[in-house]
């Protein structure tokens, strides 16, 4: 049949899409933290400049959905994992924009979800963001959690040596920054965090924090310049890692501390093979109806050059 009766599956094509080219040697990048600390907003304003305050009704527009920003307030429970032009640039970067961490809402299917999701669709990563609702001064248990277990997925060593945290919901304009310098300085806020993580798991070396306000009110000059200086600063840190992608280790540890995580893990794996199975049957498929187009095609050009020779004669 002609191409054009064909009906294209786009989710398909998508999904192919993301894969060869979170395969081709581009900069990947894993954001985790808490629900509600930010992350897919962050994104979003990574990804196009546009702060969540100045697009704040239009989730369905975004490419990152926010939970601030869905009808009950919750976490989106699947991975989102999507190519984009950080800072409106022109190299494209791969964001991971992972499920939030607050344990006694996640479910093992959303688990389990993201865990065939990172090995299937995203087998390395370059830098992990660890976002961070300020202004905070103590570690949550559902942090600490989720930290660990990106620990034993790509090895603590491996994770640490690629790590930064992002303060998100610090206002940077000018009056605000001073008021805080009454109680907490923001530098002294990022210090005593980078401290906490320091101690908590042991590691030698402090870990970078930055300031990203993804709320940024981008009509105030001081707070669009800071997230630009910032947003760059990030960019820095993330070209620093571009040789230093880690994979994915052994996930028997996290498969083995939840009850019935590996069962659901392994539901998920089934679906997701099958899922791949029908794709290549599908592409099969378009492959070959395009060949019987072009066939068509070039028969329709033959008997054409036939009836001019004829009409020629």
């Amino acid at each position: 049949p002609p191409l054009f009766f064909l009906r294209v599956d786009w989710s398909l094509i998508r999904a192919a899409v993301v894969r060869v080219m979170t395969e081709a040697g581009i900069p990947k990048v894993l954001f985790l933290g808490e629900t509600g600390s930010g992350k897919s907003a962050l994104c979003n304003a990574l990804a196009h400049q546009v702060s969540s305050l100045q697009s704040r009704n239009r989730n369905d527009m975004k490419p990152f959905p926010e939970s601030a920003l869905s009808q009950d307030n919750i976490g989106n429970d699947e991975v989102v994992i999507k190519n984009v032009q950080l800072l409106g640039g022109s190299e494209p970067v791969t964001f991971i924009d992972t499920v939030g961490s607050n344990s006694s809402e996640i479910s093992n299917a959303a688990v389990a979800n993201m865990l065939v999701s990172l090995k299937y669709d995203c087998k390395s990563v370059n830098l992990f963001v660890i976002v961070v609702k300020a202004p905070v001064t103590r570690m949550d248990a559902a942090l600490v959690e989720s930290i660990e277990m990106f620990e034993s997925l790509f090895g603590k060593d491996n994770f640490w040596s690629n790590v930064v945290v992002i303060f998100t919901c610090l206002q940077q304009s000018r009056d605000q920054i001073e008021r805080r310098k009454a109680s907490i300085p923001d530098d002294k806020s990022m210090t005593e965090f980078s401290h906490l993580l320091k101690t908590k798991f042991k590691r030698r070396e402090s870990v970078p924090v930055i300031i990203l306000d993804s709320h940024y009110d981008g009509d105030k000059d001081d707070e669009r310049k800071s997230f630009i200086a910032e947003a760059g600063n990030f960019f820095r840190i993330l070209q620093s890692t571009k040789d230093k992608a880690v994979s994915l280790e052994d996930l028997s540890p996290v498969l083995d501390k939840y009850d019935g995580l590996k069962e659901e893990y392994e539901k998920k794996l089934r679906e997701k093979e099958e899922e791949l199975k029908n794709a290549k049957i599908k592409a099969k498929k378009y492959k070959n109806a395009a060949n019987i187009g072009v066939a068509v095609g070039a028969g329709t050009a033959g008997l054409g050059a036939v009836a001019a020779a004829v009409a020629l004669k």
